[in-house]
């Protein structure tokens, strides 16, 4: 008797688990074909961008954006996700971007399974099930454990990897690991020092895993730097790398508004404030069953320390986030054993899941300034040609198929913007927006197309009144506004082009 009873609990823990993973996944696939304009855009659009050119034939190893000048390589990590959303594009036959959303919920369950696995082998089967709950609840998992980005795709990975190496699944886990690393080489050193923290028998091969699983994408990164020595095309890249280097500076961590940016995203934002403190208890309170995750939620916090100055891109957040979630589910765990827990337990645990989704709510929702962009979209497709350069922001040009150059509205973006041609002496007259559309146009560019004027958007409002004084007007109507640049000779825009 005794035999069935276990028996049956452990059925129905595992259909507890089968229920949290079908959540997770659920969560995430709602509105599957909602466009990619929802939280961090300038992440989302330009990898999309190379899907659909790996998609149509341009290879793994030229990773192309839309966005001139040409070639323009997107090389901030090998295109694993894009080609994953590839595969799923073509057995699934859904669009791209639903395609994009379906693998980052997949990876999230696969992350939320590896959660509740490293879990329950120390501090049982509930603790587990309340942390893969909490990981799978996370505003922040929600967010973008359904975008077009490979964040939740590293992670999904990680965590699957080490949960494989946990139960001695070696060429599993090492695979899972070599291709989380390759998403983001960010995440391995904080493998590394958990590699150290894991146990005596396992400790070397783990650390040899990890630095061998370093090496295909270090390969990547030195063919990458062989695309960006050969100067030709875009020097986005290799800006973006000298970014990355200045992000080390020490200036960048005394930014108060760096650490206040950091503070709320991490108490309040990602994780909800209950669920905040019940990480804080768990992982201080719970020594023994917490090392491991102590040791994760150093780490990951010292990298984000590191990177301070792009703290604002809150995607990265997501590398603390197993950590969290298994202190949130240890102190829930906790607080079901003390006494008074059958009153304490629900009230934390759905104080959080109604936080949780009322911070969550508006993900499934298509931004307000984005609101026409599927008409904008349309109407760029009907009055231009499909080689014409359109000058437009990155998520209508992928929206309407179209290449062309990036529309940036603050005088920073558009000198940067002017400077990825690489031309000596431009970026010093590009003082604004409308100086960039005037350089563009000298650069070959054949349209200006923008989404209608915003009221509450005074820049976009001053640019588009700019562009309508300085060129011909194709369309303009409440959702689009489309110019033609060629109507007014180059030496009229820029009187000393030649």
């Amino acid at each position: 008797m005794g035999a069935r009873v276990g028996s049956f609990r452990k059925i129905a823990r595992d259909g507890l688990l089968a229920i949290v993973l079908v959540a997770t996944f659920g969560v995430r696939a709602i509105e599957l074909g909602q466009p990619i304009v929802e939280n961090y855009v300038g992440r989302q659009v330009p990898t999309a961008m190379v899907a659909r050119n790996l998609e149509r034939g341009s290879g793994p190893l030229h990773p192309r954006l839309d966005t001139a000048p040409w070639p323009n390589y997107f090389l901030v990590e090998p295109p694993l996700y894009q080609l994953g959303v590839v595969a799923i594009r073509r057995v699934t036959r859904l669009g791209l971007e639903p395609s994009g959303r379906l693998l980052s919920a997949m990876a999230t369950v696969a992350a939320t399974w590896g959660i509740f696995v490293l879990t329950a082998r120390g501090a049982g089967r509930r603790a587990g099930l309340l942390a893969a709950g909490a990981f799978a609840a996370f505003p922040l998992t929600i967010r973008y454990g359904r975008a077009f980005q490979p964040d939740a795709a590293m992670l999904g990975a990680v965590v699957a990897g080490l949960a494989c190496w946990d139960h001695r699944r070696y060429a599993g886990g090492w695979v899972l690991l070599a291709i989380g690393i390759a998403m983001k080489i960010l995440v391995a050193p904080l493998i590394m020092v958990l590699a150290l923290t894991a146990p005596r028998g396992r400790r070397r091969s783990l650390m040899v895993a990890t630095a061998t699983a370093v090496l295909p994408v270090m390969l990547w990164y030195a063919w990458a730097a062989h695309l960006v020595a050969a100067g030709s095309g875009s020097r986005a890249s290799a800006d973006n790398g000298a970014i990355w280097i200045g992000m080390l500076v020490p200036e960048s961590w005394l930014r108060a508004d760096s650490w206040k940016l950091a503070a709320r995203f991490a108490a309040i934002r990602s994780f909800t404030p209950i669920g905040t403190v019940l990480a804080a208890a768990g992982l201080i309170v719970a020594r023994r069953r917490a090392g491991f995750w102590r040791a994760w939620g150093l780490a990951g916090s010292f990298l984000l320390i590191l990177m301070i100055s792009k703290i604002h891109h809150e995607y990265y957040f997501l590398i603390v986030a197993p950590a969290f979630a298994v202190g949130t589910g240890l102190a829930l765990d906790r607080i079901a054993r003390v006494r008074g827990g059958r009153v304490l337990f629900p009230m934390a645990a759905v104080g959080m899941l109604a936080m949780a989704g009322w911070q969550s709510r508006g993900t499934w929702r298509t931004p307000p300034e984005w609101s026409g962009l599927a008409e904008a979209a349309r109407a760029v497709e009907a009055s231009t040609g499909p080689g014409a350069c359109v000058v437009a922001p990155e998520a209508l040009l992928f929206a309407a198929d179209r290449r062309g150059c990036r529309l940036e509205w603050t005088e920073p973006a558009a000198r940067r913007a002017a400077g990825e041609w690489g031309e000596a002496g431009v970026v010093a007259d590009v003082r604004g927006p409308i100086d960039l559309v005037d350089f563009y146009r000298s650069r070959g560019a054949r349209y200006f197309a923008d989404l209608g004027d915003r009221r509450d958007d005074p820049r976009r409002l001053a640019l588009h009144e700019a562009v309508r004084q300085r060129y011909k007007v194709i369309i303009d109507r409440p959702e689009v506004l489309i110019v033609d640049l060629e109507s007014v000779p180059l030496a009229r825009v820029l009187p000393h082009a030649n």
